[in-house]
């Protein structure tokens, strides 16, 4: 099997998700929100948001690149070239999906 029909089966396999060719490549979405992409302009990467305030951390690997155009939202480039560890692969976009598909705080209304 394919990386990107990996990654494809894998991405859909969340509630509410589809994929949609944007800019050339797959966007992998919750409802409208991407929360993984892959590419294959220089080789295979996957692209996948996580909390800013945690890119820095994956930023300190070298395996990791801040998206571009998108990583000042908190987007993180990987390249899948060499060996590929399917479950850290699973594990970063499980947890972009859930990063997207969270439920977000309600602003709190000012008292009067």
């Amino acid at each position: 099997m394919s990386n990107l029909k990996r990654i494809q089966q894998f991405c859909l396999s969340f509630p509410d998700t589809q994929v949609v060719i944007q800019f050339g490549h797959p966007f992998y979405k919750w409802r409208d929100k991407p929360f993984c992409i892959y590419t294959d302009d220089k080789g295979e990467d996957i692209s996948i948001k996580v909390e800013k305030q945690s890119q820095s951390i994956f930023l300190e690997d070298p395996r990791f690149t801040k998206t571009p155009y998108i990583g000042n939202h908190g987007w993180i480039t990987l390249s899948l070239s060499g060996k590929i560890d399917w479950e850290e692969i699973e594990e970063l976009i499980r947890g972009s999906y859930e990063f997207v598909s969270a439920p977000k705080p309600k602003a709190k209304k000012k008292q009067k």
